[in-house]
């Protein structure tokens, strides 16, 4: 039989496990750093092993989007978009209201099923997939994760238990282990819950790890949703419009906070946002859209510099000098 990419995806993570436990436990380290080696063997042969698909994207390009259409009716929410995110960028995805943006990233997560388009995306094992062939619940096992506009933290569970259950997707216990609870699920439990504490620790969130999230401020619920992200182990974050609701001081917290994210997760970052001082100043790249069509692509000055884009922003005045 084939090999799939969710048994790729589970060897890399016992991968992962064993190497994690090897540093959690230094008297057994050796025999933690043997079961490592074992499973890092077998996922090189099985990333060989994995069917070809064909595709391939140009040098140093993670994410490619060709003539991507959503329509709802008559409606054209997105009509012929196309750009390309390179590996380990942050990039920008701008538009007044009703543009499509949020409907851009349905489509790459899924949610949405395009009208027309291709969307390939290079996986973590360098193998080039076909999103449009993705369940919805099996494109985060390709490397995607991504936040929403209205934070979807459980209000009900503390910080620490909406993390671990956002890592959930990471264990490799079969049911048979997780129902008899056998030491496989414990070790794995306390290398999730160590990662937890870790992602915590980064996001400066430590204080409230055993406060329900219900009644915590509102730049504290954004910081959760995106530390539930890092908890997937991302090669693409998407965020959608994280600055939304924050005051000024937050924001630029929140830009540090991005930049460190892109450099210490060494992952690539997509962000659609409104507030154009936070993606001029953190962006390497950015496109413009407007009525789902194209305006500009380019660095933050060439995009700024665009007339099409001020006349979407600002209107055009239709008077000439």
């Amino acid at each position: 039989m084939p090999v799939s990419y969710s048994h790729v995806d589970r060897l890399r993570r016992k991968v992962q496990l064993y190497e994690s436990l090897a540093q959690m436990e230094p008297k057994k380290a050796a025999a933690h750093e043997k079961r490592a080696a074992a499973f890092r063997e077998k996922l090189s042969q099985a990333e060989k092993d994995l069917p070809q698909t064909g595709l391939k994207l140009p040098e140093g390009v993670v994410l490619d989007v060709k003539d991507l259409c959503m329509y709802f009716g008559g409606v054209k929410a997105v009509d012929g978009l196309s750009f390309q995110v390179k590996k380990g960028e942050i990039f920008g995805l701008i538009g007044p209201n009703g543009a499509g943006k949020t409907t851009v990233f349905n489509c790459i997560t899924q949610f949405y099923k395009p009208t027309a388009g291709t969307l390939h995306f290079e996986n973590k094992s360098g193998q080039t997939v076909d999103l449009n062939k993705e369940k919805v619940h099996d494109v985060i096992l390709q490397g995607i994760v991504r936040t929403f506009q209205n934070v979807e933290v459980i209000r009900e569970l503390s910080v620490l238990d909406n993390l671990l259950i956002a890592g959930h997707r990471q264990y490799t216990a079969n049911l048979a282990e997780q129902t008899l609870h056998l030491p496989i699920l414990r070790q794995e439990e306390r290398v999730i819950r160590a990662r937890a504490m870790k992602v915590l620790e980064f996001m400066g969130l430590t204080a409230y790890k055993d406060w329900y999230a219900m009644g915590l401020p509102y730049g504290v619920l954004k910081k959760i949703e995106i530390a539930r992200t890092l908890m997937c182990d991302p090669q693409l974050i998407i965020l959608d419009e994280p600055a939304a609701g924050l005051n000024d001081s937050e924001t630029a917290e929140l830009a540090k906070l991005i930049r460190r994210i892109q450099e210490e997760y060494k992952c690539t970052i997509l962000l659609v946002e409104h507030d154009m001082g936070l993606v001029m100043d953190i962006c390497d790249t950015i496109c413009a859209i407007s009525f789902g069509k194209l305006l500009a692509l380019g660095t933050p000055d060439e995009v700024q510099a665009n007339k099409d884009v001020q006349a979407a922003y600002l209107g055009d005045s239709g008077e000439e000098e």
